[in-house]
């Protein structure tokens, strides 16, 4: 086997051991609880949580508002399922109740915070109400 082949052999199986590697590693850290929340409320009620956050960490350091953050999905990973349908019916009902350019406030101050923080568009803003 020449040289070439056997670095394109010993390449492909690097790239393909890593890719399953990736598969089958666990979420960890923030990524973790980070896909479970992302699952758990809508494109809506995200948006919702969204902007009660960025209220509530106005004014913070980086540090306040990362405490803040951990604090509040501590509290909804804990909360019951009960307590948690009570809370996704409640910012279901807030968003019904903003406005069409309220919304699109909201969705515009996403994009931007997304923007800033190299998170590109995920275009998961609901069904562009």
């Amino acid at each position: 086997m020449t040289m070439s082949r056997f670095l394109i052999a010993a390449s492909a199986a690097l790239l393909v051991s890593t890719a399953a590697f990736a598969q089958s590693a666990p979420p960890q850290g923030d990524g973790a609880a980070h896909g479970m929340m992302h699952g758990m409320f809508s494109p809506e009620e995200r948006m919702m949580l969204f902007s009660d956050n960025m209220t509530a960490t106005a004014g913070m350091t980086d540090d306040q508002r990362h405490a803040y953050r951990d604090q509040q999905r501590q509290r909804i990973m804990s909360m019951s399922d009960a307590d948690k349908a009570k809370m996704k019916a409640d910012l279901d009902t807030r968003w019904a109740a903003l406005t069409p350019a309220q919304k699109t406030d909201i969705k515009a101050r996403i994009d931007t915070f997304r923007a800033a923080h190299g998170m590109g568009g995920h275009g998961d803003h609901g069904n562009g109400q």
